[in-house]
């Protein structure tokens, strides 16, 4: 029992001393008058105070020591006590301390400004999460829209490359046609001509055969020219033949 009043006793001494730091008019040592005081702060500023002047299970505690079980660094504990102790300054300033009334009133006037301050904290996040979410969802529709336009630009290409391999195949095809109407046509025309060829080529043969029938003949008369039979009359009517 010593060792709570004690701890209790040191805790009032580190409030005191807090408010004194900060000009406050009446000294404050009634340990309910700390609880309602402390209870018109806000959650995370009640842990704090109690926290640094030792209010609770364990003593006082170093900016460090509270920083690390409240998750901040040791100079934002700093400003989150200044800011509490600003506030109960005010209020023992202001108001009487004593008055049970004035103070539960206070508090209740903060409980109800604090859960005002809730509401439109929530609110706000709502609306932000609402603000998000259009965005993320318009985004979402302008992206789908270009992955549309990127998928009909490329089916656009992939079909022209389609139509220009199609009319290319298509004048292949045209030419290809021409080319066997023309062969077709040559071969109807050498169709048409091909009797006449044989004929042309019998012709011809029956004219080798003559030109060779006259080469044999003028062979012939050579030869014979060369070798006369013997007698001058033979001789001499060459001989006159060929002064004719």
């Amino acid at each position: 029992m010593d060792g709570q009043d004690d701890a209790m006793k040191s805790a009032m001494e580190l409030f005191a001393a807090r408010l004194a730091k900060r000009d406050v008019e009446r000294p404050i040592t009634d340990h309910r008058t700390v609880e309602r005081l402390i209870a018109m702060l806000e959650p995370h500023e009640q842990q704090v105070v109690r926290l640094r002047i030792g209010l609770g299970p364990s003593p006082a505690l170093t900016l460090a020591a509270t920083a690390k079980i409240v998750g901040v660094s040791p100079s934002r504990i700093g400003q989150i006590e200044d800011k509490a102790f600003r506030r109960i300054r005010w209020v023992c300033n202001n108001i009487d301390i004593h008055d049970r009334s004035a103070l539960d009133a206070l508090i209740a006037r903060r409980r109800d400004e604090a859960a005002e301050a809730e509401r439109i904290r929530k609110r706000d996040a709502l609306q932000k999460a609402l603000d998000q979410e259009r965005k993320r969802k318009a985004k979402q529709d302008r992206d789908e829209v270009r992955r549309a336009k990127a998928r009909d630009s490329a089916w656009n290409r992939k079909l022209r490359v389609a139509q220009a391999e199609l009319d290319r195949m298509r004048s292949d095809a045209q030419f290809f046609a021409e080319q066997i109407a023309q062969i077709e046509q040559r071969a109807n025309w050498l169709r048409a001509i091909l009797p006449r060829d044989r004929q042309l080529a019998a012709l011809r043969e029956q004219a080798n055969e003559i030109r060779d029938a006259i080469a044999s003949a003028e062979a012939s008369i050579s030869n014979m020219l060369a070798s006369p039979p013997d007698g001058p009359q033979l001789g001499k009517e060459a001989s006159t033949n060929d002064g004719h």
